[in-house]
């Protein structure tokens, strides 16, 4: 086997916030010489470190972590912008002998690449837009299910019944291209595509037990100067507009600091802001193909299949 066979190998570690995923990345870092690259849209800037559950420095300096740190906290960065920086650094791992793992919860990120990358088909006619509403609206969502699968069966097949946006997506696809969506989506994928990927997913079976996790990261966070560096931030960059200061924790530490919020309402809000990007994130992750479900007890089973991929020989 020649060895850039041998080196196009991608590892992908997802699942919904505080699950655990940085943990299991950094323990198999340990086990198999990974090179770990986060996928997160909040860790790629500096200064915005506690709500983003960013690794403190003594753990990134003794396991580096890809794409943190990488913009000012006034610097906007796009969908686009990730794929090209992160094929860039898969590329440069690979040309270092190593594999890289991919670890975070952004699952924006993570779908552009699988997909390879944003394509035309990203660009939908308003027109086709239009007729695929009012098709899933006035006819419902049933009979939109049933014509996709009656126009490609195997795009049907991989999606819930009653998952409307990629049912609309689907007929998107099918009416901008007058193709199967399944056909279209493998010509995109093999064009740009060209990595051998392993996608692992932890999903905890116990969603009591993630709600415990995620508040007892937000008392972490609150107890280790969440507002001190919101307010250090807010200070520091007063007249500039940060994507980032919008996000989950930091949007709703800026309304306690500015008077808009009590402290208890800040927590709550934060505690059911969390809870629904975990549920949206489990959803996400349900519903993606070519993907190994793993629980959060898993870590045994993880490093096995791991070791598998690694040693396959093609």
């Amino acid at each position: 086997m020649s060895q850039r066979k041998k080196m196009n190998k991608v590892i992908s570690l997802l699942g919904p916030t505080a699950s655990g995923k940085t943990d299991f990345a950094i323990l198999l870092s340990k086990v198999f010489d990974l090179e770990i690259i986060s996928v997160d849209s909040v860790m790629i800037y500096k200064e915005f470190n506690i709500g983003s559950a960013k690794p403190d420095s003594k753990i990134l300096t003794k396991f580096p972590h890809r794409m943190v740190n990488i913009l000012e906290p006034y610097e906007k960065y796009s969908v686009a912008k990730f794929y090209d920086n992160l094929i860039e650094n898969i590329n440069d791992i690979h040309l270092n002998n190593k594999i890289p793992i991919l670890v975070g919860g952004s699952m924006m990120y993570f779908k552009t690449f699988f997909s390879g990358g944003l394509s035309d088909l990203e660009k939908v006619p308003s027109n086709i837009k239009n007729l695929v509403g009012d098709m899933v609206e006035k006819k419902g969502l049933k009979y939109s299910y049933n014509f996709l699968n009656e126009i490609d069966q195997v795009s049907a097949k991989k999606i819930h019944f009653n998952d409307k946006y990629r049912i609309t997506r689907m007929l998107e696809i099918y009416f901008s291209n007058n193709n199967k969506p399944s056909e279209i989506l493998q010509k995109c994928a093999e064009n740009v595509q060209c990595f051998r990927n392993l996608n692992l997913s932890i999903i905890p079976n116990d969603r009591s037990l993630l709600h415990k996790s995620i508040e007892k990261r937000m008392n972490f966070m609150l107890n280790g100067g969440l507002l001190d560096e919101v307010s250090h931030i807010k200070k520091k960059y007063e007249k500039l507009s940060l994507p980032a200061m919008s996000t989950i924790g930091y949007k709703q530490a800026a309304q306690y600091l500015n008077g808009e919020l009590d402290l208890e309402s800040m927590k709550s809000k934060i505690l059911s802001s969390t809870r629904q990007l975990a549920k949206r994130q489990i959803t996400w992750l349900r519903h993606l193909d070519y993907t190994t479900v793993y629980t959060s007890m898993d870590y045994d089973n993880i490093e096995s299949r791991v070791r598998y991929f690694l040693n396959e020989q093609q």
